[in-house]
């Protein structure tokens, strides 16, 4: 059971945050609204930076799509806020909102609650922590009425 008082990210080990992730639900941005099986598989690389490939399938589509984006974490917020690049020169903010401490599941939203991203490592999440996840988010002011499910 997560508790919404403790429950605060105060930084992220890019070692054990690299990897895949698999998308549950998401407050979608124009760009995915229509994206089902959604992964995105994390993988650092020089300067700090980290690489993210993202595979998903349109609806209705058969086909996978990939595409790739560059992501510039910041150190001094302890790698909790990221600037994420998926078209030069446009850079989008991310914030790391909720991390398992095994690293299981995460949170990922936009500090201004744009867009919202609730991940974790199988595709499968029990019902009980994505409720309780659901519960932080609602707090932390995302609209959940714009949350949708992602086929995995």
């Amino acid at each position: 059971m997560i508790n919404a008082l403790e429950s605060n990210v105060t930084s992220v080990d890019l070692k054990k945050y690299a990897g895949k992730w698999y998308v549950v639900a998401c407050i979608p941005t124009e760009f995915d609204k229509s994206r089902n099986y959604i992964c995105e598989d994390y993988k650092l690389v020089r300067g700090g930076k980290v690489e993210i490939e993202t595979s998903y399938f349109e609806d209705n589509s058969r086909i996978e799509t990939v595409s790739s984006a560059i992501a510039f974490p910041d150190k001094t917020s302890h790698y909790v806020r990221w600037k994420v690049q998926y078209v030069r020169p446009f850079k989008s903010d991310y914030v790391v909102e909720e991390l398992a401490e095994d690293y299981s599941y995460a949170v990922v939203g936009h500090p201004e609650r744009k867009f919202l991203y609730i991940m974790n490592r199988s595709g499968r999440m029990p019902e009980s922590t994505f409720i309780d996840l659901l519960t932080l988010c609602g707090k932390k002011g995302y609209d959940l009425t714009q949350l949708r499910k992602v086929a995995q």
